[in-house]
């Protein structure tokens, strides 16, 4: 379907692109005797330019009713018919009487014609590149949008090369009076084909979108110019380079050489039928660099381009040289690939899916008159009556409005970006329950002046030496803006009672502001510790402080900090200290202190979240009005963590005291999703995503739940903490469960860390052996023990696509219960 899609916005534009060509070089060799006579050459070419600018007239009403029914019944439909509107208009054409049958009716039907094109082509370029990029993938927007301005470069390529093709095979008399005609005539059957091709495709995704949202605008029309009118006279300036670059070295190009220069109409379109391959690759690399870059920055440089093109167009298209001619034509194309390029993807983006087919038309096709309508018509006098220096700085002025254009654009967007980014800055300041603030220290790196380039121990030293200046430096730091968990944090009763110095929060022989003031001389980019801060005199509370320097030292009056508080977790770790210490006697007896690090591992998860729910609990206790209800559901988590640390070491006395327990029939995927749930507040901390995958129905195992449990738990911590170094986008654990061989089940757990050696893979399941450097990490032995006491087998690999994946195959439960062996209790 990608194919189809692509093919179709290439096939549908060229032969539109085709159609509007053949009229424009009909137009620079016959059409200005054929339907406009006139005593001066020049008159001629003039009227004929002038038909030709009728369909620009046309372009905008056109993507006014091709955008409405675009936006309003869909992308599809809205093709086939515009393509069959050129179609038709351009065979009748070939049909045409000249003025010498018909008189006056001959130009008239003429300019009814190509008015036709117009309206057809008006809203078939915003169609075609519409239905590649709303359904190109993430990072090929511009690629896949480029196909619709490859049409041009195309279309134009079979036109002229027909062209000379009949110029070289008739005469000059042959061509006039029937050879013209056939190029239109031939429009019948590529019609025939783009419509074959469009007829087989689907609505983009985009469309399907934006109507399952909300239905489209009544008259999308009305919406574009009432919300939207700054983005279509940005997009219609923006394109007004693209339009006159093109037809400047194009049909004026042609006009020109075979008319003031002399040279024949074979050899003047065999030059531009060269130059064209470099606007198609100009097309390609610009779309290219688009996605790589940014599509508005390349369009700059295009239109940077077109005034380089307008400048040297006098020296070297009247150089009197077909070589030079050449070089200045592939030269300007070559920039028309960046102008236009870029375009299907820029434009488009510019409004919203909604009404975007129809903004893009008006604003594409608005620029069209203003760079397409009137530029063969004004290039033609310009040279005319001031010469080719007058053409090149017309050609340069319209590239000057383009690239004005585009740095409006560019600059609204950032501007548009900044203030989106400071309304998601303030939601996120103000309605996070972790106290942020923002911290004045612009006085404070004053104040540090005499100070600032001493080296590190120098400074440490001299403050250790100066309390006092310490001191000063504490009324320097000042809050300038918290949120509402900061008040509440430090126990003041609104946002005023908390902004200013921060000295009225610190307890003496604080040592907060003299890493801040190591930090900031030091050049860190942040400092984190742990603090002590006066909630009232007596009253303290000890939090994690962190405070981000900015790289830019004029940034110092707002520096972005936040503050968790962990008192509650300084009484945990006490509690823990005394759990661990039993843990650790237990372990001797057992296995010789590989089990007390084992259950210590295992006992900190859900005494931390033990942790973690009293704290929820106790903020939503102090919440102005209580919430007794969130209170609840967070002592209810409290209770529930805590039997499971309960049980854990109840079940390791068991196992010291040696007695027999009964396997019972639990299901994997529970056992899992309760782990899960267990490590949440880990898995947070380390922004790591989990993701199930569960090919068994209740895969149902014989075993003790708790020791599983134990056995899980200790896999997805590795994995969490194996990939620590990884990039955060990148930090996915993935635990699966399938069928194995044989009435067995096999759970995988495969994080994207950096795999394991091949050192440590071998003796990765020996005891006591650990690639931590705190001593801990043994658990791996006690797992497989406990695996292979209840039937199955661990092993771990590093797997092929990055990582490594840890896998337990254990029999499915197809028998009564039985008691666990001896050797389980002993081994775990």
């Amino acid at each position: 379907m990608t194919f189809r899609i692509l093919m179709s916005s290439l096939v549908g534009t060229s032969v539109e692109f085709y159609d509007f060509y053949i009229y424009a070089t009909a137009a620079s060799l016959v059409f200005g005797p054929l339907f406009f006579p006139a005593s001066v050459s020049s008159m001629e070419l003039i009227g004929a330019y002038a038909s030709f600018g009728i369909a620009f007239i046309a372009r905008p009403l056109g993507g006014a009713v091709f955008g409405h029914f675009g936006d309003r019944v869909g992308r599809k439909a809205t093709l086939v018919a515009s393509l069959l509107l050129m179609g038709a208009s351009t065979a009748a054409i070939g049909l045409l009487p000249t003025y010498a049958v018909a008189g006056w009716l001959a130009p008239a039907l003429l300019c009814l014609l190509r008015f036709g094109q117009g309206l057809a082509l008006g809203g078939e370029w915003t169609g075609a590149a519409l239905l590649a990029l709303e359904n190109a993938p993430k990072g090929w927007r511009a690629r896949y949008a480029m196909f619709a301005p490859l049409g041009a470069p195309i279309g134009f390529a079979l036109a002229n090369s027909l062209f000379l093709v009949l110029t070289l095979t008739q005469s000059a008399e042959q061509f006039a009076d029937w050879g013209w005609r056939v190029p239109f005539l031939l429009s019948a059957p590529l019609v025939w084909m783009g419509i074959w091709i469009r007829f087989n495709l689907v609505e983009t995704r985009d469309f399907h979108a934006a109507i399952s949202k909300s239905k489209p605008p009544r008259v999308p029309l009305l919406d574009i110019f009432r919300l939207h009118m700054d983005q279509v006279i940005s997009g219609a300036f923006g394109v007004v380079a693209c339009f006159s670059l093109y037809y400047v070295v194009t049909a004026f190009a042609l006009g020109y050489g075979t008319s003031e220069l002399g040279y024949t109409r074979s050899s003047f379109l065999m030059v531009e039928l060269g130059a064209i391959l470099f606007m198609a690759a100009g097309i390609v690399v610009a779309s290219w660099l688009s996605d790589r870059i940014d599509p508005e920055r390349i369009l700059i440089f295009g239109c940077v381009g077109t005034i380089i093109s307008g400048v040297v167009l006098a020296p070297m298209l009247g150089s009197g040289s077909l070589v030079v001619i050449f070089l200045y034509l592939a030269f300007s194309l070559w920039v028309m690939g960046f102008v236009n390029g870029p375009l299907g993807a820029w434009l488009p983006g510019l409004f919203p899916t909604r009404v975007r087919y129809s903004g893009t038309s008006v604003a594409f096709n608005i620029g069209g008159i203003i760079g397409g309508a009137l530029t063969p018509v004004v290039s033609q006098a310009l040279s005319q009556y001031s010469g080719l220096v007058a053409v090149g700085f017309y050609l340069a002025l319209t590239g000057g409005l383009s690239l004005i254009a585009f740095d409006a654009s560019a600059r609204r967007k950032a501007l548009g970006a900044l203030a989106q980014s400071e309304i998601r800055y303030r939601s996120i300041f103000e309605q996070n329950h972790v106290s942020l603030c923002e911290v004045d220290l612009s006085l404070l790196w004053k104040r540090l002046e005499a100070v600032r380039a001493y080296p590190p121990a120098k400074l440490r030293a001299h403050l250790n030496a100066t309390p006092e200046f310490v001191d000063q430096c504490s009324k320097f730091v000042r809050f300038v803006d918290v949120n509402d968990a900061t008040v509440l944090l430090l126990g003041r009763e609104s946002e005023r009672d908390v902004l200013g110095s921060i000295d009225r929060f610190l307890p003496p022989q604080s040592e907060l502001v003299q890493a801040i003031i190591l930090g900031m001389c030091s050049g860190d980019d942040r400092v984190e510790m742990e603090a002590r801060l006066l909630r009232s005199p007596g009253n303290e509370v000890t939090v994690i402080f962190v405070i981000a320097f900015p790289e830019d030292k004029d940034a110092f009056d707002r520096v972005a900090c936040a503050m968790i508080d962990v008192t509650q977790r300084e009484q945990a770790q006490e509690a823990l200290m005394a759990a661990q210490s039993e843990l650790a006697r237990v372990g001797r007896v057992a296995t010789v202190g590989a089990i007390s690090a084992s259950i210590a591992h295992e006992v900190n998860q859900p005494i931390g979240a033990v942790v973690m729910s009293a704290q929820a609990c106790m903020r939503w206790l102090q919440a102005n009005p209580p919430d007794i209800k969130a209170a609840s559901t967070a002592a209810e988590r409290a209770i529930k963590h805590s039997m499971r640390a309960s049980e854990i070491i109840q079940r390791t006395r068991e196992q010291v005291r040696g007695t027999r327990r009964r396997l019972e029939s639990v299901d994997l995927g529970n056992i899992v999703t309760d782990v899960i749930g267990l490590l949440d507040r880990e898995l947070m901390s380390a922004s790591v995503r989990v993701t199930t995958e569960f090919a068994l129905d209740a895969p149902k195992v014989l075993a003790d739940r708790v020791e599983m449990q134990q056995v899980i738990a200790n896999l997805v911590t590795n994995g969490l903490q194996a990939m620590g170094g990884t990039p955060v986008d990148q930090r996915d654990l993935t635990i699966s469960i399938s069928a194995g061989d044989r009435d067995m089940v096999r759970l995988q757990v495969r994080d994207r860390g950096t795999g394991i050696s091949p050192e440590s893979l071998a003796k990765l399941f020996s005891p006591f052996f650990t690639t931590k450097n705190d001593g801990m990490g043994m658990g791996l032995a006690i797992c497989k023990t406990i695996v292979e006491a209840h039937g199955g087998s661990l092993t771990a690999r590093n797997h092929e696509d990055g990582g490594a994946s840890f896998e337990i195959v254990m029999p499915l439960s197809v028998e009564e219960p039985e008691e666990l062996p001896e050797a389980t209790a002993q081994g775990a």
